[in-house]
This record gives structure tokens, sequence and C-alpha cells, in this order.
């Protein structure tokens, strides 16, 4: 029987230095891998909702400062964030692109150390000054809708399923101005601008939500989610409608996170 001889040193280094190698390259395509699916409108789209509904449970908090339930979420949509736009590319396809990417990732650490703390202010406490921490929101928001704007040039051809999820994002903005409207003055001019400005959201939300009914309507699995974000839908508008008369922040907020849970459950589907 032939002997199993040790190997040489050579042999081992060779070995050594072709894991090595390995190991590095398997790094880089790693990085490489998550660098490409962290840059596309799909991913931008993700972080926009998750902001979004960042900026809702704000104004919820800012509405009733007892609401444990607003804490609650704003602490998940930080610690979501916060694993996610730091991650963010610091370059992209070209200048403008990378510039995006920049403000982006700058905006952040701000903003999430803003809200940490007043997310962690006593329930006793006066609900602090948000107005700058919203503005700051805002603008993270803008430099997100122009990355994905600028993203889905590079490439032209989308997933159709892509539309869900900017409708879910619409139903967010939606929610959004409705609260950050609540908390105006109702007979200041801009308030009257605020409301002219919801109704023109509800309609272009109430057209997109026909068709997606009517895209979705025999799917096996997608027509009843979309037909129950429907009738949650016909809720918020009529809320709207009734508004100021009849303003009820909470339930809309309440309707509209239903909303856009049934959307991107749709979306996950494909």
């Amino acid at each position: 029987m032939q002997r199993l001889l040790p190997p040489s040193a050579f042999q081992l280094a060779s070995l050594l230095f072709a894991l090595f190698i390995a190991g590095v390259s398997f790094k880089a395509y790693s990085k490489e891998t998550l660098t490409a699916n962290n840059l596309t409108p799909e991913h931008i789209i993700r972080q926009e909702l998750l902001l979004n509904q960042l900026i809702v449970n704000i104004y919820l908090l800012q509405i009733d400062f007892l609401n444990s339930d607003a804490r609650e979420k704003i602490q998940d949509n930080l610690s979501l964030l916060d694993s996610s736009i730091p991650n963010l590319p610091t370059r992209g396809e070209d200048g403008e692109t990378s510039g995006l990417l920049a403000t982006t990732k700058a905006l952040w650490p701000v903003i999430s150390r803003h809200t940490s703390w007043m997310g962690n202010l006593p329930k006793q406490s006066r609900p602090p000054e948000a107005s700058s921490l919203l503005l700051a929101l805002a603008k993270l928001d803008r430099q997100l809708l122009l990355l994905r704007q600028k993203l889905m040039t590079q490439t032209p051809v989308q997933k159709p399923e892509l539309n869900i999820l900017e409708q879910a994002l619409l139903m967010q903005r939606l929610s959004r101005e409705y609260l950050a409207l609540a908390m105006n003055d109702q007979s200041s001019d801009m308030a009257q601008s605020s409301q002219q400005q919801l109704q023109t959201l509800a309609k272009h939300f109430n057209e997109r939500m026909h068709r997606l009914k009517s895209q979705y309507q025999k799917h096996p699995y997608a027509g009843k989610p979309i037909r129950q974000a429907q009738a949650a839908w016909l809720f918020i508008a009529d809320s709207i409608q009734s508004y100021p008369q009849k303003a009820i922040p909470e339930m809309v907020a309440k309707y509209s996170d239903r909303i856009v849970g049934k959307l991107t459950s749709v979306h996950k589907m494909f």
C-alpha cells in the first residue's frame, strides 16, 4: 500500500495562497453584489417607505406625546434606517448619482440622533419643536426621490410590479400631508393650500388604485389584498372629503398603514 506523505512546505504555502486569493475574490464579489443590490430603484423606494413611515409617526407623536405606539414605531423605523442608509454605496455611475448619495448619507446621522432624542423624552414632557427636524426629513425624502429617478434613467427597463410600491409610497405621503394639515392653523392661507394639495394627491391615488384593481383583480393571490386596500382607501377618501369638520388623524394613519401593508405584501408575491 502506498504511504501518504505529509505535504511539503511549498505545497502548504501554495494552498494557503490559493485560499487567500479565493477569500479576497469572494469578499470583493460580495461587496460588489451588496453595492449593486443597494443601488436599485426598488431598494431606494423601500428606504423612502421607511422614511415616510418615520415622518408619519413623528407627526403622530407631535399630536399626542403620550402615543406609545408611535414611540415604538419610531424606534423600529430608526433601527431599520440606521442599518440601511449608512450602507448605501458612496459612489454611483456618474457625478450626479455620487452627489445624491453623499448628501443622503450626510443628512441621516443628524436626523437619526435628533429623532432618537425626541423619541426617548419622558411621556410627560412637552412636545419639542420639530419643524427643523421635519424640514431635514423632507430634504432627505427629496434626495431619495431624486436618487431613485436618476437610477431609473440609468436602467429604463423596470419591473412592472414597482408601481405597487409606488402606490404604497403615495399612500404614505398622502397620510403625511393629512397629519401635517391637522397640526396647522386651519384658517391660514398655508392650510388652505395644503388642503388643495391633499385633494390632488387623493384624486391621483384613487385613479391609480382603480388601475391596480383592474390589473390584478383576476390574479389568484393578489386580487384579495388589492380589494382590501381599496376598501380601506374608501374610508380615508371619505375622511378627506369631510375635513376639517371631521379630523381623525390617528384613524387615517391607521388605515394608511393597513393599505401600505396590503400593497407591500402584494409586491412580495412577484
